[in-house]
């Protein structure tokens, strides 16, 4: 009796640890795989001083050289090492579109919660101005406000930040409404709770799957806004290597030598589909309605 117990008890605990977000995400083939080649990216980005064969800035050899020997992508028209350009680059555009996420997050989160938990003016005052601003196309929105500010990578943060906030508004928005009339809720307003400590403590935990998932697919599109304004001229200013620079450096050159687009090209594209691979797993992997199907 006691070992059938145990062994009923042993059964029960792995169950429930299978049923945990960790171990479901460590188990999904999408999450793993797009999130270790994220981790790649994202680390020789960071340790691009050390990873980085040659200087991105300063030109080293003869322009236009194929790949081969010390030049594994070949070089440039202004002779720079196009692989140490490449990972530079990826310096720029992967910290400007998490810094300028962290700030959409940071300020859509709250004003979503503020928008779906107070309700009434302030709702109507938070909800209308996001939806002045989602009316706008998000590139052509970008640009008006880039070429407002000038055109430098603080500003570029900004004007992602500025349309990608109402995004999360409305994600936290819709989920606040869908658990501020929950009893959990009402018990803590019950015994006195501040609004502020509910927002915290109560309601932003049971908010926080979608919130994950948008920030995971909001990544690849600032990505892909980022890399359009450099690509106009608007984004990070020669010599300063970003992705959308190089691939607009080298439209003049795609037919005489290929490889200058290729490379950033495929950094662009290949880091968008693993953002969005993994916005999906992580959808998968935290709304139960869709485990199943993972």
């Amino acid at each position: 009796m006691t070992a059938g117990r145990g062994d009923q008890l042993t059964r029960t605990r792995r169950k429930q640890a299978h049923n945990t977000a960790w171990y479901r995400a460590l188990h999904s083939p999408r999450v793993v795989i797009a999130g270790a080649f994220l981790i790649i990216v994202a680390a020789t980005a960071i340790a691009a001083p050390v990873l980085a064969p040659h200087d991105a800035t300063e030109p080293l050899t003869m322009p236009l050289l194929p790949p081969g020997g010390d030049y594994p992508l070949g070089t440039d028209d202004f002779g720079r090492d196009v692989l140490s350009r490449l990972i530079y680059a990826g310096r720029v555009s992967l910290g400007v579109s998490t810094a300028s996420v962290a700030i959409a997050t940071l300020v859509g989160v709250w004003l979503g919660l503020f928008a779906g938990y107070y309700r009434g003016v302030i709702e109507t005052l938070i909800m209308r101005a996001m939806d002045i601003l989602l009316s706008f196309p998000t590139i052509v929105l970008a640009i008006a406000i880039v070429a407002m500010l000038g055109p430098n990578l603080r500003n570029v943060v900004i004007v992602i930040a500025i349309v990608y906030t109402p995004r999360f508004v409305r994600i936290v928005y819709g989920a606040t409404l869908s658990v501020r009339e929950a009893e959990f809720i009402q018990a803590a307003r019950a015994i006195g709770a501040e609004d502020l400590r509910i927002l915290r403590t109560a309601v932003l935990p049971n908010v926080m799957a979608p919130i994950l998932v948008q920030i995971s697919l909001s990544l690849g599109f600032a990505i892909l806004v980022e890399t359009g304004l450099s690509f106009l001229g608007l984004g990070a200013q020669p010599p300063t290597p970003s992705w959308g620079n190089m691939v607009s450096a080298a439209r003049d050159f795609m037919e005489s030598n290929p490889w200058l687009l290729i490379a950033p090209a495929s950094m662009v594209g290949l880091t968008i589909l693993a953002l969005n691979t993994l916005g999906d797993g992580l959808r998968d992997v935290l709304d139960p309605r869709l485990r199943g199907t993972g």
